[in-house]
């Protein structure tokens, strides 16, 4: 995948879930999509081998799985920024989208969340948006993953805008238009 088209013909793809029907669906919907490269594991054991010798574009990790989950697998692939997938996008596929789950996945350094049963028009909209929006890698000390603002949130309490003056400029009525505003309109 890249960040301006997708490709899953030429995607290498790791599918990781425990259960054997729920493998057997998403392999039938990777191959509907053209993937030819879909490794399969069902523990999260097997995918850290896996992921420590190869390289893969995506993986799709269920978040329910028996000893360690698919966020403490997701966790471990954020953990070393020298590792073959530090970086590869990571969706997380659940069947009890709570907001703690999803908040959970987020903060582990997953890119997207997807429910179960998983729905082929989602999970291809979900890669498509992936390869489309090149979103900054983040390392710091308490998080490693995908930039995750998206949204214009207010700011927690007792913080202050770094960028109130140019705020105040840009909503002043009395302010002229540069051209490339201009230009944003039509």
């Amino acid at each position: 995948m890249t960040a301006t088209r997708l490709n899953p013909a030429r995607a290498a793809i790791l599918a990781v879930d425990d259960s054997p029907q729920a493998m057997e669906i998403l392999s039938q919907i990777l191959l509907g999509f053209g993937a030819a490269k879909a490794a399969k594991c069902h523990s999260a054991r097997d995918a850290k081998r896996l992921l420590a010798s190869e390289t893969f574009n995506l993986a799709i990790i269920d978040d329910d799985m028996p000893g360690e989950d698919g966020y403490d697998l997701t966790h471990w692939v954020r953990l070393d920024p020298g590792g073959r997938n530090y970086t590869a996008p990571i969706i997380i596929a659940t069947s009890n989208p709570a907001r703690s789950r999803i908040l959970k996945a987020r903060d582990c350094g997953a890119n997207a969340v997807i429910t179960k049963p998983i729905i082929p028009a989602v999970l291809l909209q979900r890669m498509e948006r992936m390869a489309r929006i090149n979103r900054p890698f983040v390392t710091s000390d308490t998080y490693r993953g995908p930039d995750r603002r998206f949204q214009n949130l207010p700011l927690p309490e007792g913080v202050s805008e770094r960028r109130m003056d140019a705020i105040r400029l840009m909503e002043a009525p009395e302010r002229e238009l540069s051209q490339d505003e201009i230009n944003a309109l039509f």
